[in-house]
């Protein structure tokens, strides 16, 4: 019964996600701009954003795959919320609060059915 909707919810934060981080990698002139201007650890703002295109890539790859479902979206929730109080909702990131939702949907999917081998 649950089983096609954890596919839909999960493969589809998961291709958004990918898609986000393999735009960070290849055109990052784009994505500079979100990053605040002062990085934690003091890091280099291009340095930044792609470990941030890269865990975005990592997270998609693992929702797509249904890998540690609970994990991973744990992560994107908590990797949306940062994004959300540092950046704050504008015309642009407020599609970021549906991603949290989604992330959130999939944090507090019932364990039994987000296995894909568990019956529908």
């Amino acid at each position: 019964r649950y089983k096609w909707s954890h596919i839909f919810l999960s493969g589809g934060l998961g291709i958004v996600f990918l898609w986000i981080g393999l735009n960070m990698i290849q055109d990052p002139q784009t994505w500079i701009g979100y990053l605040p201007a002062n990085i934690p650890l003091g890091l280099d703002r291009g340095l930044a954003l792609k470990l941030n295109g890269i865990f975005d890539i990592v997270l998609g790859a693992l929702l797509i795959l249904r890998w540690w479902p609970k994990i991973v979206a744990s992560l994107a929730a908590l990797h949306l919320i940062g994004i959300l109080v540092t950046q704050g909702i504008d015309a642009v990131l407020i599609r970021d609060v549906g991603l949290l939702g989604a992330s959130l949907a999939l944090l507090a999917w019932p364990k039994r059915h987000h296995r894909s081998h568990d019956a529908a």
